[in-house]
């Protein structure tokens, strides 16, 4: 069984292990403090809900027209993990020479954490303690904890739920909120024998938010039970001896989803009621069986790198959003850096993932970005455009949530991120009703935008005033990935809306019709699209053999100051960073990995060479990418390298920022290394293309891919080996070569034909 394992406490890692052992489910997500408490050090006990937000101030000591003025920020929810041991009322905790046998990990199978531990009382008694906990995969509201003690003597547990919960706050980090605040506050609470309950609601926004909690005994002896509310707690006392076990279940709601948030979760709790935690593993278990088996990766010859890779398949269940309400944040729902805002992160690093072989769960993340379109638009006229949508470059609810416009609201490639998502779901499901009903609207709206912020000289398109994925550089012209990517989405917006134009399904035509009226798209309009796309400049330097990265870029002195003092952000004014060539994470690089079939192989080649050496990869956005392209060169040890630095970053605390919470695009990215980096899959044409590769760490590696109705599975040893599990037949490419699959029959090409 793979599983993530620590078998030794160190108060120093803490924070950082309380979002390595966090628990999740797409909805709900709680850190992993301990449920008895620390006998010393940091903690930020937190749990949250994806989408649940309330709204703050935004102050600008000099402000502007179009500069936010508020913005979202996710709230903690009332606190559920509190659960204090006494043993013959002596207080169980982690203290240096009373306890041993520590174990804690993360099981992969059944879906729940587990920690345990020998406690050493006063009176040289031991007792045996064990916590599990598990967010439901199958009941999105539900998360369980189980708490058994076995000592020969009085026990008694504490559990409490708690309202009193403020955010996190760090005023020297920019990741992170300056400011401790209070967002929810208790309307009512309650309590009856079993079962306790809070309602809270958001101070500005009055979003209500419902947690209930139920406690179910299990002992062979007498037991007590009570309960007691002092101001915005609810603490319940169970007492009993020698084997006491006790399992919380809890059930959260909100307003966004629900009329009722109480009467709901009430509701929920009734249909649970003849659950316990273990009938609850049960159904986790059957849930990730067919998970696992459906959407694996699986590495051979490597132990560790499965392992980790599981870590990050497994924390991509956690912490995705499940519904068109929700999406993924930059920390998930794992902590509070950057305060639970969606960024561009979701459409490039994540949503690839899980259009491979989760399709359904990628559709909701674009019925997220189509419920803000209208926020969009708001955006896009206050930005003093005249129609289309400019989505923000980050937010909960759909306003702009960034108070720094050269590294936000001026990345507008984010619209042609999101048009590009939009299009990689179209082109993996054909799913036409739903282009027509929402993706059109969608790439249409994001397509008008640049026209307007950019213009024709001599017949060539600029793009001006934007900033790339490099956030080192900032408010150029031309940059490469931007000019790249509204390339591509004003292409795709002339080409969707003539093959929707004439055609003859008679349903889908008419909602063509009727999205053309509401936005008032005429084929003029649509024209200038394609010309724009035509002849957008894509700059490229004849000296170097290299594509520039903006208009300027080159111009600059290359960076000759102190680079041990990272990340730059943190020490050096962004005026400074952005004189110099100096690259954040990939820019021009990136760009080749989405849309290679616009430039030149080996000028490709060159531009990784020259970029990857100014690149200090502050951002987690960055190893991945480097790694994934170093494939497509066949940088092979390079590849590996980087694959190591991504998987390894939050595991190993590498950017020394684990405690805020996992980095979601790296765990994204690092899944990617193998589908798009070792295996090179690519969707051009309506076409797979893979291009197999294996490291000397692995003797191989296989996973599942879902295309057109078709479940095809590839394994890549010394031979490559493909079978279609699903669908009756499929053609895809293994680099230059054409071949068709036929439903379980398994094609066998060797690798070394195709390297």
């Amino acid at each position: 069984m793979f599983k993530y394992e620590d078998n030794n406490y160190d108060p120093t890692f803490q924070l950082k292990n309380e979002s390595i052992f966090m628990i999740g489910n797409g909805y709900v997500g709680i850190r992993g403090a301990f449920e008895e408490g620390y006998p010393s050090g940091d903690s930020i006990r937190g749990s949250y809900i994806n989408g649940l937000y309330d709204r703050v101030e935004m102050i600008h000591a000099e402000s502007a027209v179009g500069f936010p003025k508020e913005y979202d920020k996710q709230p903690k929810i009332a606190d559920t993990q509190t659960c204090i041991v006494f043993l013959d009322g002596e207080p169980a905790q982690l203290v240096s020479t009373k306890y041993e046998n520590y174990n804690r990990y993360i099981d992969y199978n059944n879906g729940e954490t587990v920690r345990s531990y020998e406690f050493i009382t006063r009176s040289n008694k031991r007792a045996y303690l064990k916590f599990r906990r598990l967010a439901s995969f199958v009941y999105y509201n539900v998360v369980a904890y189980r708490i058994e003690v076995t000592y020969d003597g009085e026990i008694e547990l504490l559990s409490v739920l708690d309202g009193d919960v403020r955010t996190y706050a760090n005023p020297d980090d920019p990741r992170l909120s300056s400011e401790q605040k209070q967002l929810m506050k208790v309307i009512d609470l309650g309590e009856n024998l079993d079962t306790s309950y809070l309602l809270m609601e958001t101070s500005y926004t009055n979003l209500r938010q419902a947690t209930i909690v139920k406690h179910i005994v299990i002992s062979e002896n007498e037991y007590t039970i009570e309960n007691s509310i002092k101001d915005t707690k609810i603490e319940t006392k169970i007492a009993s001896n020698n084997h006491l076990i006790l399992d919380k279940i809890c059930v959260f709601t909100d307003s966004l989803r629900y009329t009722d948030p109480l009467r709901s979760g009430n509701e929920t709790l009734e249909h649970l009621s003849y659950e316990n935690y273990e009938t609850l593993v049960e159904i986790q278990k059957n849930y990730l069986n067919n998970f696992w088996q459906n959407s694996g990766i699986e590495i051979y010859g490597n132990d560790n790198d499965q392992k980790n890779i599981r870590f990050m398949q497994y924390q991509l269940l956690q912490n995705v959003g499940i519904d068109p309400y929700s999406n993924v944040s930059a920390k998930g729902l794992s902590g509070e850096g950057y305060e639970g805002h969606y960024f561009w992160d979701t459409e490039i690093y994540i949503f690839p993932v899980l259009i491979v072989n989760q399709p359904q769960r990628a559709r909701s993340l674009l019925e997220y970005r189509y419920n803000i379109l209208d926020s969009a638009r708001n955006r896009s006229l206050e930005l003093g455009h005249k129609n289309g949508a400019a989505y923000p470059w980050r937010t909960i609810s759909g306003i702009e949530c960034s108070g720094f416009f050269p590294a936000s609201t001026a990345q507008y490639h984010i619209n042609a991120d999101i048009a590009y998502a939009f299009y990689m779901y179209y082109q993996y499901t054909d799913d036409v009703m739903f282009m027509v009903e929402k993706g059109l609207e969608v790439i249409f709206e994001t397509a008008r935008i640049w026209i307007q912020i950019g213009n024709f000289i001599n017949d060539d398109f600029h793009i001006h005033e934007v900033t790339g994925p490099d956030e080192y550089t900032a408010i150029v012209s031309d940059n490469y990935y931007t000019n790249m990517m509204a390339k591509f989405n004003l292409q795709i917006a002339y080409e969707l809306y003539n093959y929707f134009y004439e055609i003859e399904n008679e349903v889908i035509s008419e909602k063509f019709r009727v999205l053309i009226e509401k936005i008032n798209l005429s084929n003029e309009e649509i024209e200038i699209m394609k010309k724009a796309s035509d002849n957008m400049v894509l700059l490229y330097d004849s000296n170097l053999d290299i594509y520039m990265q903006d208009s300027t870029f080159l111009t600059k002195p290359i960076w000759n100051l102190d680079l041990d003092k990272r990340p730059l952000l943190l020490y050096y004014h962004p005026l400074t960073i952005y004189r110099y060539q100096i690259l954040k994470q990939a820019d021009v690089v990136l760009a080749h990995l989405l849309l290679e079939e616009y430039s030149d192989l080996n000028k490709m080649e060159n531009s990784y060479d020259y970029y990857e050496k100014i690149t200090t990869h502050d951002s987690s956005l960055s190893y991945c990418i480097y790694g994934i392209m170093a494939c497509r060169y066949k940088f092979l040890d390079k590849a590996y390298y980087y694959f190591n630095q991504s998987i390894s970053l939050d595991l190993h605390d590498t950017h020394q920022n684990t405690k805020d919470g996992l980095h979601l695009a790296n765990i994204g990215g690092t899944v990617l290394s193998i589908i798009q980096g070792f295996a090179g899959l690519r969707l051009k044409n309506n076409k797979l293309i893979i291009r197999p590769l294996v490291p000397v760490q692995w003797e191989g590696y296989s996973f599942r891919v879902n295309f057109s109705d078709c479940i095809i599975e590839v394994k890549i040893r010394s031979e490559i080996l493909i079978k279609l599990i699903v669908g009756d037949q499929l053609s895809l490419f293994v680099y230059d070569k054409e071949y068709k699959l036929v439903k379980d029959k398994e094609l066998q090409i060797p690798l070394m034909e195709v390297i």
